[in-house]
């Protein structure tokens, strides 16, 4: 049981779809407490956050709206218990009955946006929970308080020129969501010379040392 500190990934751009980890939420929720009148009130939308302008993480498929009956008992509990266990399941922020809870603090606070949330939680994911991390049987155990969990997923591996598999698809993917107004990039599994360039000019931008190797340090300024 650990409160998520720290970390938090802003969206950067619309990505066209809810993430697995989002819809393996929402089907244990609508699962574990449909019978109480559990529904889904959405993931994916390309759209700011109510009464803003900076986007929603419902644009990268990364937050889930969890109907909740108005005025019911049990709902508050839920999303507690979502907070005290955010760092096992990759949780980042809830929102719920006028409160909010995100990683840059341990406790609740007030919220005063647009929506008060009365009929739903509102529930954001880190990006490895996003892409496939959070389980529906992860969801379970924790919830349950039952065995130890195994580790959350392993490190990225470290990519360069020449690199090729599944890793090199996701960072293409990544880096495609990261600029959508550049040229996409081929998700082939292939690191050739676009995607080294594109690396490059990601870690430029970010401060990193432009060497067009991907490690722990690009990885994270990724949002992995």
């Amino acid at each position: 049981m650990t409160i998520q500190i720290g970390g938090y990934q802003g969206a950067r751009s619309c990505t066209g779809g809810p993430t697995q980890g989002a819809r393996n939420l929402v089907s244990w929720w609508l699962g574990a407490y449909g019978d109480r009148g559990a529904t889904n009130l959405g993931i994916y939308n390309c759209r700011p956050v109510s009464g803003g302008s900076v986007l929603s993480l419902h644009a990268e498929g990364r937050a889930a709206d969890l109907g909740t009956p108005v005025g019911n008992t049990w709902s508050w509990g839920v999303m507690d218990t979502f907070r005290l266990n955010s760092q096992e399941l990759g949780l980042q922020c809830v929102i719920h009955n006028r409160r909010i809870w995100s990683s840059i603090a341990a406790d609740w606070r007030p919220y005063s946006g647009s929506s008060p949330h009365t009929d739903h939680g509102h529930v954001e994911l880190m990006w490895w929970a996003a892409n496939g991390g959070l389980t529906v049987d992860r969801i379970n155990q924790v919830m349950q308080g039952g065995t130890p969990l195994p580790p959350p997923p392993p490190a990225m591996p470290v990519l360069r020129l020449g690199s090729t598999g599944d890793a090199v698809r996701t960072l293409q993917e990544t880096l495609n969501r990261w600029y959508p107004s550049l040229p996409p990039l081929d998700v082939d599994g292939d690191f050739g010379p676009r995607t080294d360039a594109r690396v490059r000019y990601f870690q430029g931008r970010s401060g990193l040392v432009a060497d067009g190797i991907v490690g722990p340090a690009t990885w994270r300024a990724l949002g992995f």
